[in-house]
């Protein structure tokens, strides 16, 4: 009687101190952020960094070394991309004027169309409804600004907490593991390593779609001869990091510039952009990342519908290297329960 009050009273202790720490993580919340952000950029930097350091340097200036280097290279990048890009977007805002003009025309002729009273209705209400739609988000868009710009400290000393997490990289790693017995410990060190070659592996992937369909973009956008084609196609690329809405957000741009231009250049576009999405999703996306990560790209299509329908955005982004975690701790179980 006395060992199972023991074990109760060391049960509830253990429940009040990570109830109690969840808490003070929940309260401290916009702090714990820069943390994760340097956390995050560790993680994705300690391989190049172990790399330079196998070369026969130390820790610290192989650190650096990453570190002036992805400084250097993304001036050269930008000093190459920076120009066209500026330029179209110089364009882009001297011809906004004219598109947003162009736009409420074509509002008002569609509502000047003559048709019968309830149709009529119909069309008058969702044509209210799309330009509530589009001040709401203009609205959000200001007001994601204002808090990203809030954000700015996080972005900034997250690269010092990652060189600090960098340099004590495996200090870090054996003080969370000392924490379990050495049994567990061997275990949990064997399934971190492959759930670490999982996530490499669907970044990697994931980076390539994106690249992918910004390149298929911007050369439909050329051939068409649909203004601002380097534009579309890296806003498409960006968007489509974002899994179902990002198409829906790079199609608006390209296609209301091709408007500007002619309805059957917004056609063509239009066509081309849903054929590159089509493309994207059921099969660059689905073979690349699933033959990455060794899931049938069934698989991988079922556990995006079904992240989406459960964690909505963040459930669309976690769900296949999710999936893929998963199957690598079911198929671990399962060769415990057989043994």
């Amino acid at each position: 009687m006395e060992f199972n009050l023991n074990r109760i009273i060391r049960f509830i202790l253990v429940a009040v101190v990570v109830t109690a720490t969840i808490y003070f993580f929940y309260l401290v919340r916009e702090v714990l952020l820069t943390f994760i952000l340097g956390a995050i950029l560790a993680y994705l930097l300690f391989r190049p960094v172990k790399w330079v350091e196998n070369q026969g340097l130390k820790r610290v200036w192989a650190i650096l070394i990453i570190y002036l280097l992805g400084i250097l290279l993304s001036v050269l990048l930008f000093s190459l991309a920076l120009p066209g890009v500026i330029r179209e977007f110089s364009e882009f805002a001297s011809d906004f004027p004219r598109y947003a003009h162009d736009a409420t025309k074509y509002l008002g002729r569609l509502q000047a169309i003559d048709m019968p009273t309830r149709l009529q209705e119909v069309v008058n209400s969702n044509v209210s409804r799309m330009e509530g739609i589009i001040y709401k988000g203009l609205d959000k868009l200001i007001g994601s600004s204002y808090q990203f710009l809030s954000k700015v400290l996080a972005l900034v000393f997250s690269p010092i907490l990652a060189f600090y997490i960098l340099n004590d990289w495996e200090k870090i790693r054996d003080g969370i593991l000392n924490l379990f017995s050495p049994r567990v410990r061997l275990q949990l060190n064997a399934v971190a390593i492959e759930v670490d070659q999982i996530l490499m592996a669907y970044i990697r992937s994931y980076l390539l779609v994106a690249v992918l369909v910004g390149v298929m973009v911007t050369i439909a956008a050329a051939v068409l001869g649909v203004k601002f084609p380097l534009l579309l196609g890296i806003l498409s690329g960006i968007t489509n990091l974002i899994p179902y809405f990002g198409a829906f957000l790079s199609t608006i741009p390209a296609v209301g510039i091709a408007l500007g231009e002619s309805w059957r250049l917004a056609l063509y576009m239009l066509g081309a952009i849903i054929l590159i999405q089509q493309l994207e999703s059921n099969l660059i996306t689905p073979r690349i990342i699933g033959d990455s990560l060794g899931l049938h790209p069934l698989v991988v299509v079922f556990a995006l519908l079904a992240g989406g329908k459960l964690g909505g955005l963040w459930g669309l982004v976690l769900a296949v290297p999710g999936a893929a975690i998963l199957k690598l701790l079911l198929s671990r179980v399962y060769l415990k329960v057989v043994e």
